[in-house]
Order: structure tokens, then C-alpha cells, then sequence
């Protein structure tokens, strides 16, 4: 592919048709471009609105953040869960749970079997001396309670009511059984009601029985429950009341309850499970939070159940406005932007790729802060400041300022943190991107993230101590975004190799690594070519001068100039630098040829520059340094030719000129002068100071007058900066030396 095409293709504007059919062709690719540059900031400005718009709104609140209003419902009602109040339900409802007793009555049978024989064998006799002496022993019977005893029973009628009468006193003891000393835990003793089952049956048939009844203690006292149920139970009130104590005495000391700690604590479970959750709800107009008040935990989550309401209930309608609120404002901004650009640096918007890769740049920056500050605090600042370096790298700190200034602006839209979030994170990122104009050092990355870490830092204080907000929130916050600055640093870093591929840049690192001379490229122009070396290294130190003088890149006009000439190395004695022994090659072809040889030295250098992967800026130096300039010497020789020869039809100036493009930048101007002035500066006999500022100005005129520097973007007063600046250098090259005795020359 010709260099011509190559041009063309990229849409650089370096070709220039002249053909109907060529300017058809140039007006079609013009639209084109402009259809191709408007889907791409629409499909940015659409990306970046629904990166910005959300879900509709925004939440902005943090826990320690002090309001400087105070913050009232916004919804007609909505409720929030009360684990408080729900948690205290549930635990007076396990707590109402009494704990479970299981009764084995069989111990107390016997007793009421023992009382039935002691009925029994006293119907059987008249005395109570007849009586067997155990019953007497056991029960501690006295003549007076035997002669009532007896008087009860005294006909079969009457004994048989009587066991009637022993059962119904015994049925309530046994249903509620006997609690034992050490049967029950501590906390469990205050239940004044206990549960009690029989064994064999489910908690579910279980029964709420007093203490008095099942305490021994109490139950053996005269007035105690069980007393008055077993008084109740016989037709003697008398006869119950002596006979009672020995039954009490008895069933005191025969305990007959279990406590069932794990069915207690499952019935507890069950009781606190069938609590529903309680809430508390609010109403428009409600404070959540008062004024100068510092955001809790708690307030935080009712504000957010708030907000989630509020967006549950924005209609269709309501959407599409905001959306295309936010729609209005993003292009808007966009369209400042690229104004600015545009004046700044059309490189950008004259570019589709450019202006795709910058426009990624902003969609990606956005998508990325919005997702990484949902997982960590402030850490939409990495993104951010990360987009300001990279750009400042690849265009200008101008550059990256404007852009800078849209992305903050719409990452605090994005994340609802208000106008103190922006001038933060402009500002921390401002103080990174104004020094990064070159990165010629592995430590330069890792220092502007240090001046983006003090920026973010002071910055925060300032806006934290205006706002009011809480000490702690504020170091907090400080830290965490001059820890992100940091971190920011050692990114870009990092990812110095994809930011000069993807932006077809190259820093000063990768320059400076390019300009070693044991570069195989260099190694290869020194054996072949070495006065065509020599002239290289000296045209890159009088033009790196020349662009330090006028804010230039310096190191890529260098590093170019190392290279401008490599094409020379294919045939290297058909350019004067090379010959030795006053040889000259040219001396046998005619000027049409020797031309031909001259100018493929352009298009050789660019062949081999692309076969060892040098980078584009590079690349573009070696195609411009001679722009479409007139091979002089040998056009004059063959119009000289031309003029001696009648049949000659003349000579077409157009063949003897180098194809271009035209330097396209300040640096392929300052190459171009610099190149011209230094093979020129060898033709003169005595290289004095006036000679050699005449000499500049003559070469830069013509260059004028060309009108080779019309596209570059020197301006007048740059250029006569630039001839100040080599005048001085050339002199210093060429300047007198001291003749000592016995020199024949100096």
C-alpha cells in the first residue's frame, strides 16, 4: 500500500485530489467520516445518560454524614421492618411458654394404695390395739382419729363411699404429681404456673398447675391447696383434717416430676416463630433525621427502604422525563466538550478512531466509577483520576482537564454526592494531570498519584470542614480517597504499554528506550551508513533544542531525528554524507533517476521502520521530514539538460518533488528545518555566526514561501524562536578553535 493510500485511508487529510473523480471520492469519505463521528458520540452520549440515570435516583446517604437540613419523608407511607420491636415480641412470647414437667404418678399410688389398706384393715377391726402395728407405726394413728376413722366406715356402704371419697382426694395429687427440690433450673423457678404431662402423652395435652400444689413445702400445709382439695374430698372435714398431715408427709417425699428442658426450649421456639414481625411505619412529612444530627446505622436503613419505596412508585411517564432530563444535560455537556476539543486539539474530532477510543474512554470511566463505588468507599475516584493521566499522556493536560471536568461532573450526577464530591474529585485529579506532560521516568507515574493523593487529601478537609461533617467521617474519607490517588499511580503505571498502543502514542519511557543506539535499527544505520548516522545525531540535539524553545515535544523530535534518515542505509553511496574518495554515483545517471533514488529513501525509512515496530509519531516524522519539497540540485540539472536539448519537451517540477505529506505537526516543522539546515550548514567553506543565521533564515523561507509549514500549526512567532534556537546551536557546533603552535590547522 502506497504512502499516498496509507494517508487516505486513515483520514489525515494529507491527500489532496485534483481529479473530478478524485474530490467525488474525498467528499464522500468527508461524509462518511461525519456519519461515523455522529453514531459514535450519540452511542457515547445515549451509554453514558443510562450509566448516569440509574435506576432513576440516587441515594446519597452515609452512615456519619451530618444533614445540613433536616431529612423528611418524601412518600405518602410506607413501612419498615422493627427487628427491635419484633425481637422483644418474640421473646415475651417464649418467655410466656412455662417450662414442661413430666408426671410419673405411680410412687403415689402406692401411697394411695397404702392409705385404701389402711381403710381396709381398720373396717376390719374394733380396737386400734387389734390393728397390725405397722399401720399404726406408718400412719401414726391415735384412738381418737381411729374411733372416727371407724365411726366412716362402719358399714360396707360407708366404706366403699369412703374409698370413693380417697380416690376423689388422691385424683388431683396425682394429675399434678410432686416437684422435687432440684428438679427445676433457677430462671425456671419463677414460673408461678408450670406445665405438667403425664407420662407417655405430647406437650400439646399438657396442663398449667399452681406451685402450692406440687411444691412440698407448700402442699404439706394445712391452708395449702392440696389441703383444701383433700378436705373437700370427704364427708369429715374433721376426720380429713387428722388424716391429712400423714398423706402430706408422705406425698412431700416422693417427688414424681422431670423437667424437659429440650421440649421447653422447642415449645419456646415454636411460641417465638408464630410472632409476626412487627413494623414501624411512616408517613409523608415524618423527620427521619434532624438537622446537624450524624447519620446511624439505623437512620441509614430506614433512609434506604425510603428510597426503594420512591422508586417503586415513579410511573413510566415519570422515567422517560428524568431520563430525558439527563439525556439534555449529557449532550450538552458533550457538546462543550467537543467544542472545547475542537479548538484545543482537533487531532480528536478530526480523527474517527481517536475520537472512538476518547469516547470509550469516557463510557468506560463512568460505567467503571458507578460499579466500583458500590463495593468500596470513594473508589470512584481510581477511574476518574485514572482517565485524567491517561489523557494527559496521550493529548495534553489541556486536554485532559476538559474531559476531566465532564466525567467528574457526571460521576457526582452518577452517585448523587453533590457539588463538594466534584470539586473533590476535580480538583485531586487536576493536581495530577497538570504536571504529567511527559513521562520519561518508571517513578513519574507513582508521583503524580502522589500529587493526586495530597490533592484529594486537603481537598476533602476543606469541603468536610465547610459541610460540617464529623471529624471522623472526614479523616475517614480523606484517607481513603489519597489512598485511591495513590493507587491510582501505580495503575497507570502499570498500563503505560496499552494506554501508547490503544492511543497509538509513545512516552518519554518507551523513547528513550528506543533512542539507545544499541537499537538493532541504529546498529544496522552505523555499519551501513555511518555519515548518515552522524548527521541524524546531530540534526536530533539542534532540533530537540529547537522544540524545548517553543514547548514542543523535545524527546519525539529527537528520537525521530534518529530515525528520519534510516531509509539511506538500503543504498548509502548515492547520499553525499556516505561517499568517500570523491566518488559520486550520480555523476552516471541522469537527474529523473537520481531523483528517484533520493526520494525512495522516504518510503525505504518507512518500510523499515514499520518492519521493526516503531510507533506511529515516529513513523510519521520519517514520512513528513521532507514534506513535498523540490529535489533542488537535480531539478536545476535537468532543467539545465532540458534547456541544451531542442527535442526536449521541458521537465515537470512535479517529478521532482518528495510525495509528503506535509509536516502535519510542530514536530515533523521543526524536523523538517532542522534537517535542511544542518545538511546545508556542511556547504559552507567559513561556518561564522552571520553566515550561519543567514543561512537559517534563507532555508526557512523557502520552506515558507512553499508553504511546506502551512499544516503544521507553527505559528510565526514560533518559527522565528525555532531559527534563534538552531542559529545558536550551529554555532556552537561550528565554533572557533584555538590554533596551537605546530597545528596546520585548526
Amino acid at each position: 500500500m502506497s504512502i499516498v493510500h496509507r494517508r487516505v485511508k486513515n483520514g489525515r487529510g494529507y491527500f489532496r485530489p485534483s481529479s473530478p473523480l478524485e474530490v467525488g471520492e474525498a467528499r464522500k469519505v468527508r461524509i462518511r467520516s461525519r456519519y461515523v463521528k455522529a453514531a459514535i458520540v450519540a452511542l457515547t452520549v445515549l451509554s453514558c445518560s443510562l450509566i448516569v440515570y440509574g435506576t432513576g435516583l440516587t441515594f446519597t446517604y452515609r452512615v456519619g454524614q451530618v444533614p445540613s437540613r433536616p431529612i423528611l419523608t418524601n412518600v405518602e407511607r410506607f413501612q419498615r421492618r422493627d427487628p427491635q420491636k419484633t425481637n422483644a415480641q418474640r421473646r415475651t412470647a417464649a418467655e410466656s411458654v412455662a417450662p414442661l414437667l413430666v408426671n410419673d404418678p405411680e410412687a403415689l399410688r402406692e401411697i394411695q394404695e397404702q392409705f385404701e389398706d389402711l381403710v381396709d384393715a381398720a373396717s376390719r377391726v374394733q380396737d386400734l390395739g387389734d390393728l397390725p402395728p405397722r399401720y399404726v407405726r406408718d400412719w401414726s394413728l391415735k384412738e381418737a382419729t381411729f374411733l372416727d376413722l371407724r365411726k366412716a366406715i362402719d358399714s360396707p356402704e360407708r366404706l366403699a363411699s369412703f374409698h370413693a371419697q380417697i380416690q376423689q382426694a388422691f385424683e388431683p395429687i396425682l394429675r399434678a404429681g410432686v416437684l422435687g427440690p432440684d428438679a427445676l433450673p433457677g430462671d425456671e423457678q419463677l414460673y408461678s404456673r408450670p406445665r405438667i404431662v403425664q407420662v407417655g402423652e405430647n406437650s400439646s395435652t399438657a396442663i398449667h398447675v399452681d406451685r402450692d400444689r406440687i411444691v412440698p413445702e407448700r402442699l404439706a400445709k394445712p391452708d395449702s391447696l392440696v389441703a383444701i382439695d383433700f378436705a373437700q374430698a370427704f364427708a369429715s372435714p374433721r376426720l380429713a383434717q387428722e388424716l391429712f398431715p400423714k398423706v402430706a408427709e408422705k406425698i412431700a417425699a416422693t417427688p414424681t416430676l422431670r423437667y424437659e428442658d429440650s421440649v421447653t426450649k422447642q415449645d419456646r421456639d415454636r411460641a417465638s416463630a408464630l410472632v409476626p414481625e412487627a413494623f414501624a411505619e411512616y408517613r409523608k412529612g415524618d423527620l427521619l433525621v434532624d438537622q446537624n444530627e450524624p447519620i446511624t446505622e439505623d437512620h441509614l436503613s430506614v433512609l434506604r427502604l425510603e428510597h426503594q419505596t420512591a422508586l417503586s412508585k415513579l410511573l413510566l411517564h415519570e422515567h422517560l422525563l428524568r431520563g430525558l432530563a439527563v439525556v439534555g444535560l449529557v449532550s450538552g455537556l458533550f457538546a462543550l466538550i467537543g467544542y472545547s476539543l475542537d479548538r484545543r486539539d482537533s487531532r480528536i474530532t478530526r480523527s474517527d478512531h481517536r475520537l472512538a477510543v476518547l469516547c470509550g474512554v469516557c463510557v468506560l470511566t463512568l460505567g467503571l466509577a458507578r460499579l466500583v463505588s458500590i463495593h468500596a468507599t470513594d473508589a470512584e475516584i481510581i477511574p476518574v483520576a485514572l482517565a485524567g493521566m491517561i489523557l494527559a499522556i496521550a493529548y495534553s493536560p489541556e486536554v485532559a482537564l476538559v474531559v476531566t471536568f465532564g466525567l467528574s461532573l457526571l460521576t457526582s450526577l452518577a452517585l448523587g454526592s453533590g457539588l463538594g464530591h466534584f470539586i473533590i474529585l476535580m480538583g485531586g485529579t487536576a493536581a495530577a494531570v497538570l504536571p504529567l506532560r511527559e513521562v520519561r521516568t518508571r517513578t513519574k507515574p507513582i508521583q503524580v498519584g502522589m500529587y493526586a493523593a495530597v490533592g484529594y487529601f486537603v481537598l476533602t478537609w476543606t469541603v468536610g470542614m465547610y459541610q460540617n461533617q464529623a471529624i471522623g467521617l472526614v479523616a475517614s474519607d480523606a484517607f481513603w480517597r489519597a489512598g485511591w490517588g495513590m493507587m491510582a499511580g501505580f495503575f497507570l503505571g502499570g498500563l503505560l504499554p496499552f494506554v501508547e498502543r490503544g492511543f497509538g502514542i509513545i512516552t518519554g519511557i518507551s523513547l528513550l528506550e528506543l533512542g539507545d543506539v544499541n537499537h538493532p535499527l541504529l546498529q544496522e544505520l552505523v555499519q551501513r551508513a555511518p555519515g548518515t548516522y552522524n548527521h541524524s545525531v546531530t540534526v536530533g540535539t539542534i532540533a530537540e533544542a529547537a522544540a524545548e524553545r517553543i514547548g514542543a515535544n523535545s524527546l519525539v523530535v529527537r528520537i525521530g531525528a534518529y530515525f528520519h534518515d534510516v531509509g539511506k542505509m538500503l543504498k548509502p553511496h548515492y547520499f553525499i554524507e556516505n561517499q568517500v574518495g570523491g566518488v559520486n554515483k550520480h555523476n552516471s545517471l541522469n537527474p529523473a533517476m537520481s531523483t528517484l533514488i533520493i526520494i525512495g529513501h522516504v518510503k525505504d525509512g518507512f518500510e523499515l521502520g514499520r518492519q521493526h515496530h516503531l510507533p506511529e509519531p515516529i513513523l510519521d516524522l520519517i514520512t513528513q521530514h521532507h514534506g513535498t519539497t523540490l529535489v533542488e540540485y537535480f531539478y536545476r540539472e535537468a532543467t539545465r539538460r532540458s534547456d541544451g536539448d531542442p527535442d526536449s519537451t521541458g521537465v515537470e517540477e512535479s517529478a521532482f518533488r518528495y510525495p509528503g505529506p506535509r509536516p502535519q505537526s510542530k514536530e515533523a516543522g521543526i524536523l523538517m528545518i532542522s534537517d535542511a539546515v544542518e545538511s546545508a550548514s556542511r556547504t559552507l567553506s567559513e561556518p561564522t555566526p552571520a553566515r550561519l543565521e543567514g543561512l537559517v533564515s534563507d532555508m526557512v523561507r523557502k520552506r515558507l514561501e512553499d508553504g511546506q509549514l502551512d499544516e503544521c500549526g507553527l505559528t510565526l512567532k514560533e518559527i522565528a524562536e525555532i531559527q534563534v534556537s538552531l542559529v545558536k546551536s550551529l554555532i556552537g557546533i561550528y565554533h572557533g578553535r584555538v590554533k596551537y603552535p605546530g597545528q596546520r590547522s585548526a
